[in-house]
């Protein structure tokens, strides 16, 4: 049984929020200022959850708005639809949007906007650059969840969009357990003020997230980087195995997938792997597809994300590769 510690708000930012509950300090201004310095921007609006970020954004949205096929998030259909806003997909890669592909789509199709994750179901990255030029091309307004790089401008791409939205409920890089923000970084659209008034952040929320988000780039290094060995090592695993495969194995990512034969022996083979893990809280590191928000084929996702990265260290990720192996084994 392998021990793993789920990923849970820091004791420094729980005291904190406890602290700002009497508190007159203005932790909201303290939060914007963080989020700006690492995510330079004129315009921030910290949200009461990453839902109302999304609902606010789509709500002043062009349409129609494009989307991925796969790998993206189920929440900006959601609100689409509350908002009656049309949304048309892409087909891609398992996730990644092929550039030359999306040419020929905006060449031929009306699109007012794009929402995408910079990662592709949190296992690879999309070639954003790339996306952002075409979108400058056709006149598209790109909006990127950043939620799985926040913490790296770079990946963050923050010159190569027009809007970011991040989620700092749990688990996630910036891990507060609830709220969100936006970066409206060209100020192309306007946002409904009444929405963000009605969704704003209390000092609570803000709290946390000023205290969270300077660990940020730290967090997301660590998790890249162990991430990037349980591919790689997996990968050389399932080698010789014609069912089992790691996709996008060599693409930075928060999250390792890996195919599986068929929806059955998906979710049989993820229990197996789960009753190996003693996890705590009874939380779980294992999720399945086929799942919009990861991909639309049977496999396992192990969300590395999910766990306390300053409690995982390679040896750990080793037994969880042996355990992986001995369960498809098992089959």
């Amino acid at each position: 049984m392998l021990k793993l510690d789920y990923k849970k708000r820091s004791e420094d930012a729980s005291s904190l929020m406890k602290e700002a509950i009497y508190s007159n300090h203005d932790y909201y201004t303290d939060a914007i200022e963080g989020i700006q310095e690492l995510l330079p921007s004129n315009e921030t609006h910290i949200l009461n959850s990453a839902n109302s970020c999304i609902l606010t954004v789509v709500e002043a949205l062009p349409e129609p708005i494009l989307i991925p096929d796969e790998g993206g998030w189920n929440g900006l259909e959601r609100s689409a639809k509350i908002l009656k806003k049309q949304v048309d997909t892409i087909d891609t890669d398992d996730g990644i949007i092929n550039i030359e592909y999306l040419h020929n789509y905006l060449k031929n199709n009306n699109v007012g906007s794009i929402y995408i994750t910079t990662l592709a179901g949190y296992t690879a990255l999309q070639p954003v650059n790339e996306i952002f030029e075409l979108c400058a091309l056709y006149d598209v307004i790109l909006v990127l969840d950043i939620s799985g790089t926040v913490g790296s401008n770079e990946l963050s791409s923050q010159e190569h969009c027009d809007i970011q939205v991040c989620s700092t409920g749990s688990p996630k890089i910036v891990n507060i357990e609830n709220g969100g923000f936006i970066n409206n970084i060209t100020q192309k659209l306007k946002f409904n003020n009444h929405l963000l008034k009605t969704f704003k952040a209390d000092n609570i929320t803000c709290a946390g997230i000023s205290n969270e988000i300077t660990k940020a780039p730290l967090i997301l290094d660590k998790t890249i980087k162990l991430n990037t060995y349980l591919k790689k090592e997996l990968s050389k695993k399932l080698e010789d195995d014609t069912t089992h495969n790691v996709i996008h194995s060599n693409s930075i990512g928060i999250n390792t997938i890996f195919t599986t034969e068929s929806k059955s022996k998906t979710k049989k083979l993820a229990y197996n792997i789960r009753q190996k893990l003693d996890i705590t809280d009874n939380k779980s590191i294992i999720t399945t597809g086929p799942n919009y928000n990861r991909l639309k084929k049977p496999c396992v996702a192990i969300e590395v994300k999910n766990l306390d990265i300053n409690q995982l260290n390679q040896e750990k990720i080793d037994e969880l590769i042996e355990i992986i192996i001995e369960s498809i084994n098992e089959q």
